[in-house]
């Protein structure tokens, strides 16, 4: 007797096309959730070191590179910033913030010292700023006033010592008006 149900010549086919699509499909959606939980630790972590629980200040941190490990050179991004205000940097100041860092308690062969030496010999993007603004911020709200009077105090101390280390104009003035502007700017962001 004859099976009168004749195999389906591209029945087969069609199977492993299937079966080719949803493994490609499954491994793009294992990819894409790995990247998620990836994320995810990364913002717990900054969460857990930080204090901060605003979902957006964490995904900009995350965006930027900060991770857990590396957040200690997140204080050094305004000394930074002042240091690169004029385009370049100088020898004094690029001494001058590794000096700041040595002081802060990061140090050599640390990754957070790593990065601060990457930021001097590169100028860190735009958004770490714009991330670094929005977490004080947030560690403004959250924090007691007088602690984040001392951390306003001490970054402007810092950003202080980096700028006159450059020497000013024709030493004439020691800080720039760039430089004091930007200052100013950054010390704007404890203030909520």
């Amino acid at each position: 007797m004859q099976n009168h149900l004749a195999a389906d010549p591209f029945g087969e086919r069609r199977k492993s096309l299937e079966e080719a699509f949803y493994k490609a499909k499954d491994r793009q959606l294992l990819d894409q959730l790995r990247h998620e939980l990836s994320t995810l630790e990364a913002k717990k972590k900054l969460a857990h070191v930080s204090g901060i629980v605003e979902q957006r200040v964490l995904d900009q941190l995350v965006q930027a590179g900060v991770t857990a490990e590396t957040l200690t050179a997140v204080v050094m991004i305004p000394i930074v910033e002042v240091a690169w205000v004029d385009g370049s940097l100088s020898t004094e100041e690029r001494d001058s913030v590794l000096n700041a860092a040595i002081a802060q308690g990061i140090t050599a062969n640390s990754a957070s010292f790593e990065l601060l030496k990457s930021w001097l010999k590169d100028r860190p993007d735009p958004r770490i700023v714009s991330a670094w603004k929005d977490y004080v911020r947030e560690a403004a709200r959250l924090m007691p006033r007088i602690a984040v009077d001392e951390l306003k105090h001490r970054m402007i101390i810092g950003a202080t010592r980096v700028a006159d280390s450059a020497g000013g104009f024709l030493g004439l003035a020691t800080i720039s008006r760039s430089e004091r502007a930007k200052i100013d700017e950054l010390s704007k962001a404890y203030d909520g």
